[in-house]
C-alpha cells in the first residue's frame, strides 16, 4: 500500500517516530528522515508539494564560532515550538537516527565541532548549522602519542599515518611559549563534513586522492575564523582534493579545491578573502599546501612554505593579473591540519571578475599533466572555451615573427605598432614579458617548461584568453615550488620545445618572439623598470616583500612543525640536502621553525636575494636581450612646485631624446619619435609633466626606456 500514498504514510511515521523517540539518542526512522530532508522548500505558512508544512525555524546558539580560552555552557534554541533539536560533534549532519538529542546546555571544555538542526512532524527540518570552537590550548596537545582521536581511522587506504602535535615542539622551551600565539597568527579555516566522505575506505576523498571530476566531490562546511572574531564567515560547499604529483597515496597533506553551488546552499562565497582591491564574490577557492621543499612529503630541510605564494605575489606587484592568496591555519573536523594557501584560481570565472566581459567570453589553456586524464601527455587541454584561438597564436607564431609586420599583426597592431581593429589581437606581449622574467629569476624548473621533462614538456602555468578583446592571451604563475633554489640556475634557454601545439609554452613563445628587434628592446624596457631602483626585480624591493611573508607566517610555522614535522612516508624529488646545525653536525628530532625553516629563509635573504638579479641580467645580456647602450637616468632636482629634469647618460657620447607627454622618445623601427625633444640643458623649471620617457642613442643603437613620474 506504500505506493499508493506515500505522503501520507511519510507524515505518519514521522509523527510516531519523534513521538515514541522524544529524548532519546537515537532514531531509527530513516525512511521518514530521508523524506524531510530530501523536501523541497515551500513559503511561509504554506504546504510544499511533499504535504510538509513549512521549514522549522533555525536553531541558535548562545555563543559565537571562534576562539576560546575557557570553557562554557552552549545553549540551543528554536522559536518553532514543538520541535527537537539534535546536534552531532563528529563532522556528520544531525539528522532522526544520527547524533544527539538536545535536552540542556553542552559543556564545551575544548575544540569542538558542533552541526546542529532541529525537526517538527510534518514539518521540514531547519537548515543544518555549523559552528566551530577552537582552545588553542587544547589543540597544542592533541593526540601527543600520534594515535587517531575519536572517530578519525588509524590509517587512509592502505597509508598508516601519525597524528597530533608532537610533544617534541610544543615542550620545547623555545617554542611552547610561542605556539599558542602562532595558532592565532593567521586566520582559521575549519573543514566539518563526514568521517566517511573524508577518510573512507570506499568514498572517502583523502583515502583515494587520485579520484577527480565532479563524481569525486562531497558536500563540507567551510568556516573562517579570525581570532579577533571580524570577517568570519561559513558556508556549505563541495569539496575535491587537488593537485598533481601530489596526489600520491604516499602523501599525508593533501590540499583541497572548494566549489560553491546552488546545490549546497549559496552559488558563490561572497567575502572580501584578498581585500578591497581582490575579488568579492568566489565560484571557487583552492586550499592548497606545500608538497616539493616540503617537511610533510619530501622531508625537505628548504622548506619556507613561500615560494608558490611570493612568485605570484611578483607578478601581481608588476601590475599584472595574478592569483592572489594568502596563507592560514586549517582544521578538518577540529583536528589541526597545518599551515595552508588560500588561493584563486586563474580560470573563466576569475577573468570576468578581473578582465571585464563574462564568463562564457572566455577560453582558458592548461597543461594536462597526466593526472586529470590519467595519460601522463603533459599536453595543453582548454578547461574553459575551447582551443581554437590557442591554435591560431601557435600557428601564426610558427610562421615566424622576426619581421615586424608578423609580430605586430599577433598584436592585433600594424606594421608600425598602432593599433588596427580589423586584426585579432591573440599576444598580450607585456603580460608574456614579464610573466617569464619571473620565470627567469625564480630559476623555476617546472614551468613553463619542465627541467624534469627535459625542458621539451610544458607545465604548471595558466592561459587565459578574451574573445573579442584587445589584448590577447594572458599567463600566470602557477604551481612555482621549485623556484629559488640554486642563485646561478639559467633558465633562459633557448629549449627545443613546442614541436607540436600540445607541448606548446609561453617559454616557447618567447623564444619565437626574440627574433624580433623590436621585442628585444621591449624586453630591456622591462628589465630596466623591474630591475633598476624601486622595480619589483630589485634586490632591495624583493628583500622588503620577501619578509613580509617570511613574517607573517613566523609563528605560525611552529604548528605545522609540531603537526608535520616528524612524518613517517617521504618522497623526494631530488637529493635532499642534510639537516645540520650551524656547526655542521647533523640535527636530530622532528623539522622545526629555528634549526631548518629560519636557516632556509636566511640563505634565501643573504645568498639568493642580493646576488639573484645582477646574475639574471647578466644572462639576459648573454641572450642579446640588453642593449650596450646604458638607459639615461632621470634625476629631479629643486623643490616640487620649482623642479627642473636633468639627464645623466649612462654610456658616455650617447646622446638623449626625451619626452613630456608620455609618448616614447623611439618609433618602431628605430627613428626618432616628432614628439621628443633631444635633451641638451637641464629642463625648465616649473614644467609639470604627467610622465618623462628618455631614452639614449649612439650609433643608431637605442637604450632601454627610462621613465620617471
Amino acid at each position: 500500500m506504500r505506493w499508493i500514498t506515500p505522503l501520507f504514510c511519510t507524515a505518519l511515521i514521522v509523527a510516531a517516530v519523534l513521538q515514541a523517540s522524544y529524548g532519546q539518542e537515537n532514531f531509527p526512522a530513516e525512511s521518514a528522515d530521508k523524506a524531510i530532508q530530501r523536501s523541497g522548500k515551500s513559503g511561509k505558512g504554506k504546504s510544499s508539494s511533499d504535504g510538509l508544512l513549512n521549514e522549522v525555524a533555525e536553531v541558535k546558539l548562545s555563543r559565537k564560532r571562534g576562539f576560546y580560552q575557557e570553557p562554557f555552557d552552549l545553549a540551543l534554541t528554536t522559536k518553532t515550538g514543538g520541535a527537537i533539536i539534535r546536534y552531532s560533534t563528529n563532522g556528520s549532519e544531525p539528522t532522526l537516527d544520527q547524533g544527539s538529542t538536545y535536552q540542556s546546555p553542552i559543556k564545551i571544555p575544548q575544540t569542538t565541532v558542533l552541526r546542529v538542526a532541529a525537526f517538527k512532524p510534518g514539518h521540514r527540518p531547519s537548515r543544518t548549522k555549523t559552528h566551530t570552537f577552537i582552545f588553542p590550548r587544547d589543540v597544542i596537545h592533541q593526540s601527543p602519542d600520534g594515535l587517531p582521536p575519536e572517530g578519525f581511522p588509524y590509517q587512509w587506504g592502505k597509508n598508516q599515518i601519525g597524528y597530533g602535535m608532537d610533544p617534541r615542539i610544543v615542550n620545547d622551551p623555545r617554542f611552547r611559549d610561542e605556539i599558542e600565539a602562532g595558532l592565532k597568527a593567521l586566520p582559521s579555516f575549519s573543514i566539518v563534513m563526514s568521517m566517511e566522505a573524508m577518510f573512507g575506505e570506499t568514498n572517502g576523498i583523502y583515502s583515494n586522492p587520485g579520484e577527480q571530476g565532479r563524481e569525486s566531490e562531497r558536500p563540507c562546511s567551510v568556516e573562517m575564523l579570525h581570532p579577533d572574531g571580524k570577517q568570519e564567515f561559513q558556508i556549505d560547499s563541495g569539496i575535491r582534493i587537488r593537485g598533481g604529483f601530489s596526489r600520491m597515496p604516499v602523501n599525508v597533506k593533501h590540499a583541497f579545491r572548494l566549489f560553491f553551488r546552488k546545490e549546497y546552499g549559496e552559488s558563490k562565497l561572497k567575502h572580501p578573502l584578498f581585500g578591497k582591491t581582490g575579488a568579492q564574490e568566489f565560484e571557487s577557492l583552492d586550499l592548497r599546501t606545500f608538497q616539493n621543499y616540503s617537511w610533510s612529503l619530501c622531508a625537505d630541510p628548504r622548506a619556507t612554505f613561500l615560494r608558490d605564494q611570493f612568485n605570484r605575489d611578483l607578478q601581481l606587484a608588476m601590475g599584472q593579473p595574478a592569483a592572489r592568496g594568502e596563507f592560514c591555519h586549517l582544521y578538518i573536523n577540529g583536528h589541526y591540519w597545518g599551515i595552508y594557501n588560500t588561493c584563486e584560481r586563474p580560470e573563466a570565472s576569475f577573468g570576468a571578475t578581473y578582465l571585464g566581459g563574462k564568463k562564457s567570453d572566455y577560453d582558458v589553456v592548461k597543461v594536462d599533466s597526466g593526472f586529470t586524464t590519467r595519460q601522463s601527455t603533459y599536453n595543453l587541454i582548454p578547461t574553459d572555451g575551447n582551443m581554437e584561438a590557442w591554435t591560431r597564436l601557435y600557428n601564426r607564431a610558427s610562421a615566424g615573427l622576426a619581421n615586424n609586420t608578423d609580430y605586430f599583426a599577433l598584436q592585433g597592431r600594424h606594421p608600425d605598432g598602432t593599433p588596427n581593429p580589423a586584426l585579432e589581437a591573440l599576444l598580450d606581449v607585456d603580460n608574456l614579458i614579464d610573466y617569464m622574467l619571473i620565470i627567469f629569476w625564480g630559476g623555476n624548473l617546472d614551468a613553463p617548461i619542465s627541467a624534469f621533462g627535459g625542458n621539451r614538456t610544458p607545465n604548471n602555468y595558466h592561459s587565459m584568453f578574451r574573445r573579442g578583446g584587445r589584448e590577447g592571451f594572458k599567463f600566470f604563475i602557477w604551481d612555482a615550488e621549485h623556484t629559488m633554489l640554486n642563485v646561478a640556475t639559467d633558465r633562459t634557454g633557448p629549449f627545443r620545445t613546442g614541436v607540436k601545439l600540445g607541448t606548446s609554452s609561453p617559454q616557447w613563445l618567447w623564444q619565437q618572439c626574440v627574433e624580433n628587434a623590436e621585442f628585444r628592446l621591449r624586453v630591456a624596457d622591462h628589465v630596466h623598470r623591474h630591475f633598476s631602483a624601486d622595480g619589483v626585480l630589485h634586490p632591495d624591493s624583493l628583500k622588503e616583500r620577501f619578509l613580509a611573508r617570511a613574517r607573517q607566517i613566523e609563528s605560525a610555522v611552529i604548528a605545522e612543525s609540531a603537526r608535520w614535522g616528524d612524518v613517517k612516508h617521504t618522497f623526494p624529488m631530488e637529493a635532499v640536502p642534510p639537516r645540520i646545525d650551524q656547526d655542521g653536525k647533523p640535527l636530530t628530532g622532528p623539522f622545526n621553525r629555528d634549526d631548518d625553516w629560519r636557516r632556509e629563509i636566511n640563505r634565501l635573504l643573504k645568498d639568493y636575494l642580493p646576488q639573484r638579479s645582477g646574475i639574471v641580467l647578466g644572462q639576459l645580456f648573454a641572450q642579446g636581450l640588453l642593449p650596450d647602450v646604458e638607459p639615461p637616468q632621470i634625476v629631479r632636482e629643486g623643490a616640487a612646485d620649482s623642479s627642473r629634469f636633468v639627464f645623466k647618460a649612462g654610456t658616455a657620447d650617447a646622446v638623449i631624446y626625451y619626452t613630456i607627454d608620455g609618448t616614447d622618445p623611439r618609433l618602431v623601427g628605430g627613428r626618432v619619435s616628432p614628439n621628443a625633444v633631444k635633451y641638451f640643458s637641464p629642463g625648465p623649471a616649473g614644467v609639470k609633466p604627467s610622465l618623462i620617457q628618455a631614452r639614449a642613442m649612439m650609433n643608431g643603437d637605442w637604450s632601454a626606456l627610462a621613465s620617471a613620474r
